[in-house]
């Protein structure tokens, strides 16, 4: 079986929309992630709860305001 192209995996540029609109970000190893670039980790809760996903999937997480939302827009990568 072949990955989907619009499978959000480490090295993905993904675009979501969360409750302030849209976002763009890469996620990345941890060694990687830097918010002030716009890599989030993947073991970050956003980014274990995107991994494996796909354009349209509404995604939540437990954050540590609570827990979140966002829909995938795009993935690139």
């Amino acid at each position: 079986m072949t990955e989907s192209k619009d499978m959000v995996r480490v090295g993905s540029r993904v675009c979501v929309n969360d409750a302030d609109g849209p976002v763009e970000f890469s996620i990345v190893v941890p060694a990687e992630a830097d918010v002030a670039e716009a890599r989030v980790s993947a073991e970050s809760p956003l980014g274990r709860a995107l991994l494996g996903r796909h354009v349209g999937d509404e995604v939540r997480y437990r954050a540590p305001g609570g827990v979140l939302a966002v829909t995938v827009v795009e993935v690139h990568g």
